[in-house]
């Protein structure tokens, strides 16, 4: 019937849903028409208006019998769901459905005996069977239908609870990443106001102030700076504020997957419903014969109305169609029925309530795939909502991870860059200043700007694409230029190959920025030479660094101690194709590959 598996047909047989409103709803054509006792029956009481008072308190008694065994079937309920395994409910419910079938001809035809409306005694035992059979089959199935229903609908609001919970998250973290960019804004702050002395108030000469603006990048930035980049917790495990289900991307409407049934299992079931009868009025033989030409007919019916019905897109043009189809199949079937029954020498009877039968046989399958595919669509989304809701919860940590090595790299590259080359300023001026103290205001001032700059930059949504391009670069270098003695050797290639791609020349900043630092921190005198060179492309083209840029920045001094890999070195190993810093003679050197 479709691509469920049997346990969970049969948890929908065992289930709060065996027995239902809509099970005495759904067969209550049925008890009018294929299980009506008094179709055909001779023995109704009187004649002309007595014979239509009669056929009305037939109709009345069968729908007293409807009621009365929906209740039952009801009071009868917790006793399915009772037990404690699937295998024992569903034996329970088999149990009470055929229970409620086998006693539906026994009242009806008790009621009609009391009431002197019919004698229905006549073959009981034939039509208890039949009702058992029907009971069975179409119970079970509307069961299965009304639990894959329900099921979907369930399904339904967790999908849509769960997609609301992706779009609320998106913006909430987003959210909570910015606000995590304040605090950091915050702590700078609040660390700096800690770091500074409260002699900042008095003069300062500038050597002091040099020392200063020195011991805030040595103590509070750079920590810092390290202390974010080395940081791997993860966000707080907060949800968004609920919001109301989202309707979008729906899955097409229930009506729309209703196809044509299977060619067999209609005709299956509908062959097993109507054995008895033809067993017991017309023998053995007679009903082979029927299975094999009722059942090739109804084949060939099934197969011209999935034919005729599979380019109807209107669901219901393609219901309609569909069912009239089943039902001039069951017509022809119950005409070829009576042509048997002549041919056998019995008396032709035209069975008009196959004609309801069998078309309601083929569309309670219908509907039980349609139910099942869209049970299974919505499952399939969840799981893709579910999933997406992990990855989700993953890219906001790497989103947290990238935001705070970003703010790891500005305070390293920016700040403390900022701070080390005004204190080398301060101190290459103080000789030829006849001005021997720093007014404190001063020192603020060159905090204050160097920290609005960090403080904005990590503030900033997405860094600024016009200070990514190679005029950047002769900012950095005009800046350092004040306090270092540079030497500068750049290709002229170097600055269209940044413009062309401002992801590498904001690396060339990076790469140069932890040159200089490198520089203070190793060498002995202020005298660095940067070299930025492009790699000629080999004529082969199998140049393995094919335009590479390749920086080197060297300056005299001598590597103390170990190399040990620190957040600048880090860094640029992560930017670079190749990082290197060792000794060359008496100069410190970085040797930088970058693609």
């Amino acid at each position: 019937m479709s691509g469920r598996s049997p346990a969970l047909w049969a948890r929908g047989i065992g289930g709060e849903n065996a027995l239902s409103l809509w099970s005495w709803l759904l067969t209550l054509p049925l008890a009018l028409t294929v299980m009506n006792m008094f179709a055909g029956s001779n023995t109704l009481s009187g004649t002309g208006s007595a014979t239509m008072v009669g056929e009305r308190a037939g109709i009345a008694i069968l729908l007293l019998a409807h009621v009365m065994l929906g209740l039952l079937g009801i009071l009868l309920r917790p006793l399915i769901t009772a037990r404690p395994s699937l295998k024992g409910r569903i034996t329970t419910a088999f149990g009470t459905f055929a229970l409620l079938g086998a006693c539906r001809p026994v009242l009806v035809a008790w009621s009609a005996q009391v009431l002197n409306i019919a004698d229905l005694s006549e073959n009981l035992w034939a039509r208890i069977l039949i009702n058992v059979g029907m009971a069975l089959v179409f119970l079970s199935a509307i069961a299965m239908l009304t639990d894959s229903i329900r099921g979907h609908a369930v399904l339904e609001r967790r999908l849509r609870a769960a997609q609301a919970v992706i779009e609320a998250q998106l913006g909430f973290d987003e959210n909570r990443l910015r606000s995590i960019r304040s605090d950091y804004v915050t702590e700078l702050s609040a660390r700096l106001d800690a770091a500074l002395p409260a002699g900042m108030m008095t003069s300062l000469d500038r050597a002091e102030a040099a020392r200063l603006l020195r011991t805030i990048s040595d103590d509070v930035v750079r920590p810092m700076s390290h202390q974010l980049f080395h940081d791997h917790s993860p966000l707080s495990p907060e949800s968004a504020p609920p919001r109301a289900d989202v309707r979008g991307e729906r899955t097409p409407r229930f009506t729309d997957l209703i196809r044509a049934a299977p060619l067999g299992l209609p005709v299956l079931l509908f062959a097993s419903l109507i054995a008895v009868r033809l067993l017991t009025e017309y023998g053995l033989l007679f009903l082979l014969v029927q299975w094999v030409v009722g059942g090739a007919i109804l084949l060939a019916g099934n197969a011209a109305t999935a034919r005729t019905v599979r380019g109807i897109t209107s669901p219901l043009r393609r219901i309609s169609a569909m069912t009239l189809c089943y039902a001039g199949t069951a017509a022809i079937g119950a005409s070829v029925t009576c042509l048997l029954q002549d041919a056998f020498g019995y008396a032709p009877y035209f069975y008009w309530s196959a004609i309801w039968a069998y078309p309601l046989t083929a569309l309670t399958v219908a509907v039980l795939r349609a139910a099942e595919s869209q049970r299974r669509r919505h499952e399939v989304r969840l799981a893709r909502s579910l999933n997406e809701q992990l990855k989700l919860a993953d890219r906001a940590h790497h989103k947290l991870l990238h935001t705070r090595r970003r703010v790891a790299r500005i305070l390293h590259t920016n700040l403390q860059g900022n701070l080390v080359s005004s204190a080398l300023a301060l101190t290459a001026s103080g000789g030829n200043d006849h001005e021997k103290d720093l007014a404190p205001p001063r020192v603020r001032d060159i905090l204050r700007c160097a920290i609005a700059a960090a403080e904005s930059e990590i503030l900033e949504e997405s860094p600024g694409q016009a200070r990514h391009t190679a005029s950047s670069i002769q900012d950095l270098l005009r800046t350092w230029g004040r306090v270092l003695k540079l030497s500068c050797d750049i290709d002229p290639g170097v600055w269209a190959m940044c413009d062309e791609n401002t992801a590498r020349a904001e690396a060339v900043v990076e790469v140069l920025s932890e040159g200089f630092t490198n520089a203070i921190r190793h060498g002995e005198r202020n005298n660095v030479r940067v070299t930025i060179s492009v790699r000629e492309q080999h004529p082969a083209g199998r140049s393995r660094d094919n335009g590479a840029l390749h920086i080197s920045i060297s300056s005299p001094g001598r590597l103390r101690g170990r190399i040990r890999p620190n957040l600048g070195m880090t860094t640029l190993q992560a930017l670079c194709k190749e990082v290197t810093l060792g000794q060359d003679g008496d100069n410190v050197v970085l040797l930088v590959v970058l693609a």
